[in-house]
């Protein structure tokens, strides 16, 4: 039952035996009791309506104390009666109400007494329970009979009113639950209506206008009470509708719409029939959308469709080729590299992969617009030197394939990537400047049966490349499968060099600079050795390029510089008159930064001065941008800077006047010549010349024979080194030397 309906039942109880409880002690009174034995007559029937009234109790035992209150009630009233027939009737008027808690335990307690009353009470003192003269056993079972009667009667009347009380529960939550969506989806629909931007209209079958949402306020321009009533012709600008609005076809059609200005629009509605119960069109609801910018924007989508579809080709190209070069891109070169390998007719194919040599100085020196215009140019030469049907692809940056399909035989590819590279070697002009773009060629060839994809034929074609590039640039190398052996031993040759510099396998020799006026040493080179355990002695030639290439020089740099360090402390410990160490520094560190911060480090850590270190740098390289702040950043530091084999590259002079140099070095091959006398006009009398001019000092290299000596004193040069005044030597023999106080031989 639920909790409100028992309170109410169980509040009905207690009002009754409240009066009971002031309806005792009366009727003991009258029956002729004192005044405290009424009073005490009436204790437990007030003590079992305090239980039934305390709310702390639950509800199984307040219902308990009410039924026995009632049941103690009716036995008092028997008692004082003396047991009169009369009295008895008070159960029967009682215990129905135990039924109404609808619960079977009260009941059932309230009937338990009655009959423990009647059956013990009434046997062990009859005349206290029955005024009749008749036995004892016989009464107590006629009135048990009676109360049980009485009992099913009320328990049978409330199982019939509970069930019939279920359903009709049942049955009204269901249909409040029916009654509750519908008002909610009403609700739904009332706000769907109302907050909507589309027009929601109802009408008559004759046309007449029942209804009008605020959406229709703000699309037609009248308002609710100005189009009520009118009808619905009012809104129309195109045919006419038909009398009965009933038969329009249901569904979505377009139709011209007025508004309240006059102004016309293309909407589209939406119609329903509204039926009664009995299914007979009621009326006609309409929804309007405003539909004039959707149709403009379909005809502007239809001439941008336009637009694209004549744009769809050049859309195609793009995805397909290099925005720079026009060349064909990945993508395209994958294509067709596939279809070629699919054609079982071909009988073999040949993939070129070629890289430039020195591109990088180009987009260093001037700029990326030049080096755009240096790979558009090589674009266009590699198309002009290849057959009309092959394909020149730019994979990205500076590398080019080159796929040309069903070829003879290796002769003829070779003749095509040697007409490339032939065409590659003429000078690119860019305004006033000429740029000269070597390339290095790796080529892969296909056979019968080759399983290989475009990824496994340029990885083959791109070892080639890196063979080529590796035996000295500028030329071709066809792929060959113990070229994985080659660059696997390579890679072993990068592995044992990086060790190499950890494990104490380098080591430092130095060779004299002679000061060509005094004959005296004034200066070493440093030049860096590798004596390895399981390779032996590996001269410059055979690490430094690979160093180079790996980024290993950063390494051997840093370690040559730190030993020059160390060892110019170590002479000036010794009592050696001042010298100045020469190093020979990487393109790559002057590029990359750092070198003046590892010189810097390398020399406090040592205790000498920083002046007394002097760094080599190629021509080729110095003039770049990023070499020239690394040597700015060094030339501050007091660090001497020497630009080395000077005259053998094309740098710009204006480039070179704007460097902070101490020296220039003639290249040994401008040194050779002059062992034949020829001194006046020679590459060496225009370095020197220039270095003078410069402020510069001058260093030959490569002096081996006296004639040379000779010809570089009457040309003025201030020093000179080479196998005529001594090998790289270890530092104990350049102290010797020194200590020795006289010129070298051939310094005389």
């Amino acid at each position: 039952m639920p909790a409100e309906q028992w309170a109410a039942h169980h509040l009905l109880v207690l009002r009754t035996l409240l009066v009971l409880v002031a309806a005792v002690p009366v009727y003991a009174l009258v029956r002729g009791s004192g005044v405290v034995p009424s009073v005490l007559h009436a204790a437990p029937l007030a003590l079992l309506t305090a239980l039934a009234w305390a709310p702390g109790l639950g509800r199984n035992t307040r219902a308990a104390a009410a039924a026995l209150g009632l049941m103690t009630a009716a036995a008092l009233g028997v008692w004082l009666s003396d047991g009169a027939t009369e009295a008895h009737f008070l159960f029967f008027a009682l215990l129905p109400l135990a039924a109404l808690y609808a619960a079977r335990a009260p009941f059932l307690l309230a009937v338990g007494f009655v009959a423990l009353h009647h059956l013990v009470l009434g046997t062990l003192w009859p005349h206290a329970v029955f005024a009749h003269s008749v036995p004892a056993l016989p009464m107590a079972a006629l009135h048990a009979a009676f109360v049980l009667l009485e009992s099913w009667a009320c328990l049978a009347a409330w199982r019939r009113f509970d069930d019939r009380r279920e359903r009709v529960e049942q049955l009204v939550a269901e249909r409040t639950a029916e009654l509750r969506a519908q008002r909610d989806e009403l609700a739904r629909l009332a706000a769907v209506v109302q907050t909507t931007d589309d027009a929601v209209v109802t009408t008559t079958p004759d046309g007449r206008i029942t209804s009008w949402n605020p959406g229709a306020e703000r699309l037609y321009g009248w308002t609710a009470a100005e189009a009520l009533g009118r009808h619905v012709s009012m809104l129309s600008a195109g045919a006419p509708l038909p009398a009965d609005l009933t038969r329009l076809p249901p569904g979505s059609h377009e139709r011209r719409h007025r508004r309240e200005d006059g102004s016309v629009f293309d909407a589209l509605v939406t119609s329903s029939l509204i039926r009664d119960e009995d299914g007979t069109p009621t009326g006609v609801a309409g929804i309007t959308r405003d539909i004039t910018g959707r149709k403009r924007e379909e005809a502007e989508a239809r001439a941008a469709a336009r637009q694209l579809e004549q744009q769809a080709g050049e859309l195609a190209r793009m995805a397909l080729h290099d925005p720079l070069t026009g060349l064909a891109n990945r993508a395209l070169l994958q294509d067709r590299l596939e279809h070629a390998l699919a054609d079982r007719r071909a009988r073999r194919h040949a993939v070129l992969l070629l890289d430039l040599d020195d591109f990088k100085a180009v987009n260093d020196d001037c700029g990326h617009e030049a080096g755009d215009a240096v790979l558009t140019a090589v674009a266009r030469r590699l198309e002009s030197h290849v057959r009309p049907a092959d394909t020149v692809a730019r994979l990205g940056g500076d590398e080019f394939v080159v796929l040309m399909e069903d070829v003879e035989g290796r002769c003829d590819v070779l003749a095509v990537a040697d007409r490339l590279l032939r065409a590659l070697r003429e000078p690119v002009a860019w305004g006033d400047e000429r740029f000269t773009v070597g390339g290095s060629v790796g080529v892969t060839l296909t056979d019968a049966g080759d399983r290989r994809g475009m990824d496994d034929l340029l990885r083959d074609a791109d070892l080639a490349m890196y063979v080529a590039k590796s035996g000295g640039k500028d030329r071709v190398r066809v792929f060959e499968r113990g070229m994985r052996e080659e660059v696997a031993a390579q890679d072993e040759l990068v592995r044992d060099l990086r060790a190499a510099v950890d494990s104490g396998e380098l080591r430092v020799l130095y060779q004299p600079q002679v000061d060509l006026r005094s004959g005296a040493v004034t200066g070493v080179e440093a030049l860096a050795r590798w004596q390895s355990r399981t390779r032996g002695l590996v001269e410059p030639a055979g690490f430094i390029p690979v160093a180079e290439a790996t980024g290993v020089i950063d390494a051997i740099d840093d370690w040559v510089i730190g030993r020059a360090c160390a060892q110019l402390r170590a002479w000036d410990d010794a009592g050696l008159p001042p010298l100045r160490v020469a190093v020979n520094v990487s393109p790559r560190r002057l590029a990359t930064g750092g070198l003046a911060v590892s010189i810097a480090a390398a020399a406090r850590d040592a205790g000498v001065d920083p002046g007394r270190l002097e760094i080599e740098v190629p021509e080729a390289v110095a003039a770049g941008p990023d070499a020239a702040a690394g040597i700015r950043e060094v030339r501050a530091l007091g660090v001497h800077v020497a630009i080395d084999d000077f005259g053998t590259g094309a740098s710009s002079l204006s480039r070179l006047q704007d460097l902070p140099l101490d020296r220039l070095k003639i290249d040994p091959s401008s040194v050779a010549p002059l062992a034949a006398g020829a001194a006046a006009g020679s590459v060496a009398d225009a370095v020197i010349a220039l270095g003078n001019s410069l402020g510069l000092q001058v260093v030959a290299e490569g002096v081996e024979q006296p004639a040379q000596l000779a010809a570089l004193r009457s040309l003025g040069c201030d020093t000179a080194q080479g196998h005529l005044f001594g090998s790289p030597v270890p530092a104990d023999t350049v102290e010797r030397l020194v200590r020795a106080g006289r010129p070298l031989p051939g310094a005389a």
